[in-house]
């Protein structure tokens, strides 16, 4: 525990600035008519992306509550800023699956507000602790646990369908990156329903993390692949098995935020994934940001070391971008439109 007490003020210390953001992020173009059959992928900040294909629709946690660093320690009350999710968050009545990669609150508090208003028809999936984490707020039947059905980088796990059976996701056991000083924070698991939501960012367990295979279906062909994480992996973890359809991977979203803390990050899920495009989410300073505003590539992060070892790994045929909060990529079978 002194340890752990020790690292977060460390931690707090260190991680009191971001630092101004120059890397180039990716903005909507105006200028381009897109067609039906493009696969449209709007970042929503933190671990949020709002994808859509032909009618289709799946959306990663969305997170737009941001309290100050000060206030995510223990026992310091949070909870979900309803009005700031309802400002900020797109219309959503299409999506049908909403994926959680980890539990933490800058991953789920959000959630099932968003699932009570905005996306009254997704179903929300993830670890058991996610599941038990909030299901006093969010009708059980809503909320499906993947533990049994992950997959690891030496077999696939089992193809999860939506109800039209226009999307598929293929969980794969992942791993959460150390905060600082290899400590994990907010680590742990719930293994019975909570009778309330947790009212402190360390009652948000971390659970089992997941990455994902998301795959958008033309009937029973695979029309765009997109690989998901949403948290920096200490590989093996993370990493993607041979799932044998002969289908590629055409976009792979990574993690910046604590990619130091792990070894061969991000260049093992590069490696592994192959993808035609890599897309970094999860880059911003999220504690108390403004998500209208200028934002800061997050806090205790090296951006200059992150993007070296990331173009020296990127395949010379892939294409990558760090978008604009609330910026949409569209994809046809050629890659990403400009």
């Amino acid at each position: 525990m002194t340890r752990i007490l020790t690292a977060a003020i460390l931690a707090i210390i260190v991680s009191a600035c971001s630092s101004k953001l120059h890397i180039p992020t990716y903005q909507t173009s105006n200028t381009v008519a897109h067609a039906n059959d493009e696969l449209s992928i709007q970042y929503l900040g933190v671990g949020g992306h709002l994808m859509r294909y032909k009618g289709a629709a799946l959306m990663t946690a969305p997170s737009f509550t941001n309290p100050h660093f000060l206030r995510v320690g223990p026992l310091m009350p949070i909870s979900s800023d309803t009005e700031t999710v309802d400002r900020y968050m797109p219309p959503a009545d299409d999506v049908s699956m909403i994926l959680v990669g980890h539990a933490h609150y800058d991953h789920l508090m959000d959630v099932p507000h968003v699932m009570n208003t905005q996306a009254k028809n997704a179903d929300v999936y993830g670890s058991e602790t996610m599941k038990n984490s909030i299901m006093s707020k969010v009708d059980k039947n809503r909320i499906h646990a993947l533990n049994d059905l992950l997959g690891d980088n030496n077999a696939a796990g089992q193809w999860v369908y939506n109800k039209d059976r226009s999307i598929r996701i293929m969980g794969l056991k992942s791993s959460h990156a150390p905060h600082f000083m290899g400590i994990t924070f907010m680590r742990g698991e719930y293994d019975k329903p909570r009778e309330s939501l947790p009212w402190h960012a360390f009652g948000w367990k971390e659970g089992q993390t997941i990455a994902y295979i998301i795959d958008f279906m033309d009937a029973e062909n695979v029309a765009y692949r997109v690989y998901y994480q949403d948290s920096a992996s200490q590989q093996p973890a993370g990493l993607v098995p041979d799932i044998a359809d002969g289908k590629a991977i055409d976009i792979a979203i990574l993690c910046p935020a604590s990619f130091a803390q792990v070894d061969d990050y991000p260049e093992s899920v590069m490696a592994s994934t192959e993808a035609r495009h890599f897309i970094l989410g999860h880059w911003e300073d999220f504690f108390s940001n403004d998500p209208a505003g200028t934002q800061r590539f997050v806090r205790a992060t090296s951006q200059d070391d992150f993007m070296e070892r990331f173009r020296a790994a990127l395949p010379a045929t892939s294409s990558w971008a760090m978008p604009e909060l609330f910026s949409t990529q569209y994809f046809n079978h050629q890659g990403l439109i400009n």
